[in-house]
């Protein structure tokens, strides 16, 4: 593979990828995701973050950082588990 056509892959990825929140809040702004870290353990939740349309691009994946975060800091990684429920928001309530 030469050069230009590494280089040519590598900016249409990082374009592509970076453009996600942007379609996300554009194509769908009504989507809501909200994700929960449960200790089953116990059954608390232990954190907790939502956000609609561009602000849940990533949030399953920020979700399990944060649940492995929490494993080192002193709860068993294996009593951790991540839940994500996703809705759609009704435009016409927030107005």
């Amino acid at each position: 593979m030469s050069k230009i056509n590494f280089i040519i892959i590598v900016v249409i990825a990082t374009t592509l990828l970076s453009c996600r929140a942007i379609f996300n809040g554009a194509v769908a702004p009504n989507q809501c995701k909200k994700c929960e870290i449960i200790n089953n353990a116990t059954g608390e939740v232990v954190w907790s973050t939502e956000g609609c349309g561009s602000e849940n691009t990533l949030l399953l994946e920020k979700s399990k950082q944060e649940a492995y975060d929490r494993s080192r800091t002193g709860n068993n990684l294996c009593d951790l588990e991540v839940k994500c429920t996703s809705w759609r928001k009704d435009p016409e309530a927030e107005q």
